[in-house]
């Protein structure tokens, strides 16, 4: 790999790094200082992160960048493919001992057989935080740049190697179903899409797979937008033997007051300002075809699903991801989304 065209001045602008990003496909940048000694690491995500907190494209690059990113010292291609594996990267810079980078290793993949996963893309809902934009267009096929939102998950499916996707459709399920074929012949047929007669939440549609031939079944929100490797994805669930892996997001928030524990008459202890830190569900689950044997065609949400299966003492895991993920829920989330990746 040309080194040259992966590091840019640490004083750039957010909008310099889009642009040489753009150059090179979107992969990642290494800030360097006068001395060409590394500062940090950038990517496409990290950007879009910084953009949708409401950072402008003139502030500055290095004030959002990776301080802490990971680099090797000794020039080993097996050492690096094993760290890329462990940490889920796709570039590790090999430095020399001024810092500066001598080469780049990269994790080229080889294209997994996803012949026996099924995707499912839950786009029936109606969208009603995001009216009136709903009014005439379902929310999965609101434009997001080039795009609309419901083809970039799909898009990004098709990259990976994933063939056998389904969507389940209930409001304006003709619009999306006319569009989807249209774009996508070799993919989608009437077979495809699961339509609801009537409204069956954020997992009922699950019902309607449980005979398909694939033996494993990735459910993804039609709403979310994010950078996951589902094939990576899928080597954990297998690894781990799950029934169920639920894709979470780690989360904190900074309380500015003194938290207060008590009893029933005293003041037990005081934290002032602390950090909460905890998980959400991410819209993004894997399911083994065996758990889905017993479902019944009734409305059913994701949190009730899992919890059902965990009380059946199912083995349910989890996968952390770290990377970037936004959902467009509402009107403001989609009008900042719409900004990043239409600017």
């Amino acid at each position: 790999m040309n080194v040259k065209e992966f590091i840019i001045d640490e004083n750039s602008s957010i909008l310099e790094c889009l642009k040489k990003l753009n150059d090179i496909g979107g992969k990642i940048l290494f800030l360097v200082d006068r001395n060409l000694k590394v500062k940090g690491s950038l990517t496409d995500g990290d950007i879009r992160r910084a953009l949708i907190k409401g950072l402008t494209v003139n502030y500055s690059a290095k004030n959002i960048a990776k301080k802490d990113f990971i680099f090797l010292r000794k020039d080993s291609e097996h050492e690096a493919k094993k760290i890329m594996e462990r940490y889920k990267i796709k570039f590790i810079p090999l430095l020399d001992d001024k810092g500066r980078i001598i080469k780049i290793y990269q994790n080229e993949k080889k294209k997994d057989d996803f012949s026996k996963i099924a995707v499912l893309i839950m786009a029936g809902g109606k969208g009603k935080r995001l009216l009136p934009l709903t009014e005439i267009k379902p929310k999965p096929l609101l434009e997001i740049g080039n795009t609309s939102l419901i083809e970039k998950i799909i898009d990004t499916f098709i990259l990976e190697g994933f063939k056998n996707i389904y969507v389940s459709l209930n409001y304006k399920k003709e619009m999306i179903e006319k569009k989807l074929i249209s774009k996508y012949p070799d993919i989608f047929d009437d077979s495809s899409f699961i339509k609801e007669k009537r409204p069956l939440g954020t997992a009922g549609a699950l019902f309607h797979l449980r005979k398909i031939e694939e033996e494993t079944v990735i459910v993804h929100n039609a709403d979310i937008i994010n950078d996951i490797d589902f094939s990576t994805l899928i080597k954990f669930h297998k690894k781990n033997k799950n029934e169920i892996t639920s894709v979470l997001i780690p989360q904190k928030i900074q309380i500015d007051y003194g938290v207060v524990s008590v009893d029933k008459k005293s003041l037990l202890n005081i934290v002032e300002k602390p950090t909460l830190e905890f998980f959400i569900l991410s819209g993004i689950n894997v399911f083994q075809k065996n758990v889905l044997k017993n479902l019944k065609e009734k409305y059913l949400d994701m949190d009730q699903l899992l919890n059902e299966k965990i009380k059946e003492k199912r083995k349910v895991g989890y996968y952390l991801h770290n990377g970037f993920w936004y959902d467009v829920g509402n009107k403001e989330s989609y009008e900042r989304i719409s900004k990043v990746y239409g600017g």
